[in-house]
């Protein structure tokens, strides 16, 4: 679901997606915060806008990858463009980008706002425990819509559902369900672009250890930067040092080799 925080602009345009739960509600604050000339669109789940059931019980990562390609080509068919993902959301941008790669698109380095440490797909358990089950079922819906509700406290977020409107809380949720399952689920492939990681310093330490997965997830050139903030706050009262950063790596990006998948050697 892609919602057009800021469409005009002569920089190539920036879409970023969503985190674990299925939304991405910093866009209108960085679509200000990136100023008029970068384009900038939110990637939200399919159906996170509690108006529509989402007829696919479970959406692979890679699936979910491919209905956002669709949407950024009907927008941006052609020229260089930047994809980012929030926190889980950084390993459906990789997919993204390594698609939009195969069909010719310029992309720069992809960009990952505070990744967690540990890839969820890697977890073992996360690809036997059934989401059907009911007390999973229930735990997950708690979990989820608590987390919908919490981004709609701050004045700064945008949610694409009415808080007040019970039957789209209930559906939003369900849409947040899915595309946290998809995220836990998703075994990731080494990525050959580039990449430019924004972190917090809670999660640096796991996503720079050389024995973690990161090292070998991504293969290309990357970019390194950390903020001392942990996890939650990131995105919070550390937003602006995040988005000034954020800002400094788009306006940097599209050059020295940064901008196609290269093959493995």
């Amino acid at each position: 679901m892609l919602v057009h925080a800021q469409p005009s602009g002569t920089k190539p345009p920036l879409y970023f997606i969503h985190g674990i739960t299925g939304i991405m509600p910093l866009g209108r604050f960085l679509a200000q915060s990136l100023g008029p000339d970068q384009p900038l669109y939110a990637i939200n789940a399919t159906g996170i806008d509690g108006r529509t059931i989402v007829e696919n019980d479970e959406p692979t990562a890679k699936e979910m990858a491919h209905t956002y390609v669709e949407e950024i080509l009907e927008t941006h068919p052609s020229g260089p463009i930047f994809v980012g993902g929030m926190c889980a959301g950084g390993l459906v941008a990789l997919e993204v980008a390594r698609e939009l790669h195969a069909r010719g698109q310029t992309i720069g380095p992809v960009i990952l706002a505070d990744p967690p440490g540990m890839p969820q797909g890697l977890v073992p358990h996360n690809q036997t425990v059934n989401a059907q089950d009911p007390l999973v079922r229930s735990q997950l819906y708690q979990r989820v819509r608590g987390l919908l509700i919490d981004h709609s406290s701050d004045s700064y977020n945008d949610v694409p559902f009415s808080v007040g409107d019970e039957q789209q809380v209930h559906l939003a949720t369900l849409a947040g369900i899915k595309a946290l399952v998809a995220s836990c689920r998703h075994i990731p492939e080494p990525f050959t672009g580039s990449a430019a990681a924004i972190l917090s310093s809670q999660r640096a330490a796991r996503f720079l250890h050389p024995e973690m997965p990161w090292s070998k997830l991504l293969a290309g050139e990357k970019m390194v930067h950390v903020l001392p903030y942990d996890h939650t706050e990131l995105f919070r009262s550390g937003r602006h040092d995040f988005s000034r950063l954020l800002k400094s790596i788009l306006d940097g990006g599209m050059d020295d080799g940064t901008t196609s998948e290269k093959p493995p050697q």
